[in-house]
């Protein structure tokens, strides 16, 4: 069984997962910061590599997500819904670090980063629940 860290904010919150069900509680506790920001939030398989398989999503925005995946051979990419437009312009909560999001990598909606997170834990690869844009 994988226990996976997941972090958002500066010291702000931390856990350990291994279930859906685990994560999916993180998850459900996670609300916008003092700021009013959505978070950044990590999932990292702790594999002992240079290049540990992460997920990152965004939690707090009513409307819109992003997914960020790094694999452990260090291959990254975005993810997006086919047909689903550039998102609105949002700040986000990134490691304590207000950032602003990019309309192009906010093409998913909350749900599916959710099940993009579950998918994760599931199997520690790239979800295939969304497609993806594959950084070169």
């Amino acid at each position: 069984m994988t226990i996976y860290h997941v972090g958002w904010g500066r010291g702000v919150g931390a856990a350990q997962v291994s279930t859906m069900a685990e994560l999916d509680a993180v998850l459900d506790s996670i609300v916008v910061g003092a700021e009013g920001l959505p978070y950044s939030v990590s999932i990292v398989a702790p594999d002992g590599s240079d290049f540990p398989p992460m997920l990152e999503i965004c939690i707090g925005n009513p409307a819109r997500s992003f997914v960020y995946h790094v694999g452990d051979d260090g291959s990254s990419a975005w993810a997006y819904e086919p047909g689903l437009p550039p998102g609105p312009d949002f700040l986000f909560d990134y490691g304590g670090v207000v950032t602003e999001a990019w309309p192009e990598r906010t093409r998913v909606t909350p749900s599916a980063a959710r099940a993009a997170a579950r998918e994760f834990i599931g199997s520690g690869s790239r979800p295939d629940n969304l497609s993806w844009d594959v950084m070169e």
